[in-house]
């Protein structure tokens, strides 16, 4: 029974708070400069003080376009409900986000620049991954092209080793054939020279010997 007491009393608490929770509900003092909170829902009522916008309110009561309402500071008094709004006012909505950015930018310690700096490195190693890319086609194209030309090289140098050899042999001929010239125009010189020797020598000779014969003759005479 007591186990059946005690829930009775646990969901009566419930209900209770729930009312109470539905019953209250939050407003804030709309696009005014001030709004009067009185002692009673008439503008006969004693002020007892000036609620700024923006402030927040906690409606306990309504009554024919008035709210009973308990003040930031704890006051209760009523106000006009056309002064107010469900909603916080837009520029001390921006406030409060600045607020909040400010203070999130703040705890963050500087990672939001952080960020931004990761995003602009980011943006950079994209551009100079595009800048190797392109790099490396080129390279590719190049390595390409000179793969195809490879062959041409190989058989370019067949040709010039085989040029070259050529070239030697030539040479070799020419100064054999230079040497085997100058064997030659020695020879012949030679011969020249011999001719010549023996032409003088054969003039000499038939002058010498017809030089004698003249002398002969004389003597044959006086005989």
């Amino acid at each position: 029974m007591k186990i059946i007491y005690w829930k009775l009393i646990l969901i009566v608490a419930i209900v209770l708070l729930g009312a109470e929770n539905l019953s209250a509900r939050t407003v804030y003092v709309g696009e005014r400069q001030e709004i009067t909170q009185r002692t009673g829902p008439s503008t006969d009522h004693r002020v007892l003080k000036m609620l700024p916008t923006g402030a927040r309110l906690t409606v306990l009561e309504t009554n024919d376009g008035w709210l009973r309402v308990q003040g930031p500071d704890g006051t209760v008094g009523w106000v006009l409900q056309r002064f107010t709004s469900g909603e916080l006012p837009s520029n001390l909505q921006l406030e409060r986000l600045q607020q909040e950015y400010d203070q999130l930018r703040a705890a963050s310690g500087g990672a939001l620049d952080r960020v931004a700096e990761l995003e602009a490195s980011n943006t950079n190693l994209m551009d100079s991954l595009s800048e190797a890319t392109s790099s490396l086609a080129a390279l590719d194209e190049k390595y390409t092209t000179l793969a195809a030309e490879a062959a041409n090289v190989i058989e370019l140098k067949e040709q010039h080793d085989q040029a070259m050899q050529d070239l030697q042999q030539a040479e070799a001929r020419i100064i054999r054939l230079s040497e085997e010239n100058a064997e030659l125009r020695s020879s012949e010189q030679l011969r020249w020279f011999l001719s010549g020797a023996g032409v003088v020598f054969g003039s000499w000779l038939f002058g010498f010997l017809m030089g004698r014969r003249r002398r002969r003759q004389p003597s044959s005479l006086r005989l």
